[in-house]
């Protein structure tokens, strides 16, 4: 509360009491409740705005709590996100979408939370059509199993192709 509110505040509330006691004109309250809302008004305003942005701030808080922030503004993220997707709709649960997901995985880790640059570009790139090919080879069926332990996603997704 600064000088503005508290001046508006108590003016309000000292005419307000005025009006009765003093004998003054009845159409002063209605100035006197002007001034009080005036007065309290911003400040309530005030605290509402940081009571809904910690709030907010919470919510995000919790949310990049949760997990990895994959940021989509950069098109070859966009592209890969949009592969996934597709993976999802045409695969089951089974190694193909665990590819996919560590696909996702991979580029959220090597990105954590900005859009991609330079080499990094290239790197997403070619995650995004592995995925986007696994996704066009499980819409004709399904693939042969292949377990590679330790191997990243372009060698899992390659093998699962193949």
């Amino acid at each position: 509360m600064g000088p503005p509110e508290i001046a508006f505040t108590a003016g309000g509330g000292v005419l307000l009491a005025a009006v009765p006691l003093a004998g003054l004109p009845s159409w002063l309250s209605v100035v006197a409740v002007a001034c009080l809302a005036l007065g309290l008004a911003l400040p309530a305003h005030a605290a509402l705005l940081r009571a809904m942005r910690h709030r907010a701030g919470r919510r995000r808080e919790e949310t990049l709590a949760r997990g990895t922030v994959l940021d989509v503004s950069g098109a070859s993220v966009r592209r890969l996100v949009t592969a996934y997707q597709r993976l999802e709709r045409t695969a089951g649960p089974g190694m193909a979408r665990d590819a996919g997901h560590l696909a996702l995985t991979e580029v959220a880790g090597l990105l954590a939370g900005r859009a991609p640059e330079g080499t990094e570009e290239e790197y997403v790139s070619c995650r995004a059509e592995a995925v986007s090919a696994l996704a066009d080879r499980l819409a004709e069926g399904p693939v042969m199993p292949v377990e590679l332990l330790g191997a990243d996603s372009l060698a899992r997704i390659k093998a699962l192709l193949a």
